[in-house]
């Protein structure tokens, strides 16, 4: 277990949420441009340097910046979830979509989802045996610099979410943490390229298995915090 100090977590963070803006590699020149850490250049060097021989950090050449991992989605998803700030306030900018679930029809709820988040949205309902999904294209085009074969294999996930949810139903029927979120290769998908974030709601007419599904690079607070809220507003059915 790797232990950190408050000032490499918050390197760490804001290193990860720029590249996930920017799209570019990290550098600690960009750091101390951009963000106030109260340090000069060669101390945040030495943090992302530390940091990446942790294992949260990639690097293609030894004089080019540097590349989160999965470890380091991870942590951001880790503190995503965790974050327990906002209360009620943190619901109020998913009320519409909330309320979209609670009143209309599940196709459009799952259509919605994705159009709002720029991600593919999918849901199943256990009872009924009936699988919804939107979002394909939305997923596609945030997918940079992938191989044709890697686009056939997200495509060749999407096809195979009703028959993976079924054939994993053990995993999703025994959890009881939820949201959970995955990056890289999930129980339902095969794709490194890919996160899944889920969550499975008990309510009424039938009880729902959700997921909002995006490329790793994405940022994964607004979609956990919709399915944090969606569960709360469930709960109190």
């Amino acid at each position: 277990m790797v232990i950190m100090t408050d000032r490499s977590k918050a390197i760490l963070e804001t290193a990860v949420r720029d590249f996930v803006k920017t799209k570019q590699p990290i550098t600690s020149e960009r750091l101390y441009e951009i963000y106030d850490f109260g340090i000069k250049p060669a101390m945040i060097r030495w943090e992302l340097s530390d940091l990446a021989e942790n294992g949260f950090f990639s690097q293609k050449h030894p004089s080019g910046g540097r590349i989160p991992t999965d470890k380091a989605y991870r942590f951001l998803v880790e503190n995503s979830i965790s974050d327990e700030s906002g209360g009620e306030k943190a619901m109020s900018p998913f009320r519409g979509l909330i309320g979209e679930f609670m009143n209309v029809g599940r196709r459009d709820f799952i259509k919605d989802v994705a159009e709002r988040f720029g991600i593919l949205g999918a849901g199943f309902e256990p009872d009924g045996n009936e699988f919804y999904g939107s979002g394909l294209n939305e997923l596609l085009e945030q997918m940079n610099d992938i191989t044709k074969d890697d686009m056939v294999e997200i495509v060749r996930d999407f096809e195979m979410l009703p028959e993976r949810i079924m054939e994993h139903r053990a995993w999703w029927e025994k959890e009881d943490n939820w949201p959970r979120v995955f990056v890289g290769e999930s129980p339902v998908t095969k794709s490194p390229h890919l996160s899944v974030m889920a969550t499975y709601l008990e309510c009424r007419p039938e009880n729902f298995l959700m997921f909002t599904i995006g490329p790793k690079q994405m940022d994964y607070a607004k979609p956990i915090r919709f399915l944090k809220s969606l569960k709360k507003s469930t709960n109190k059915q």
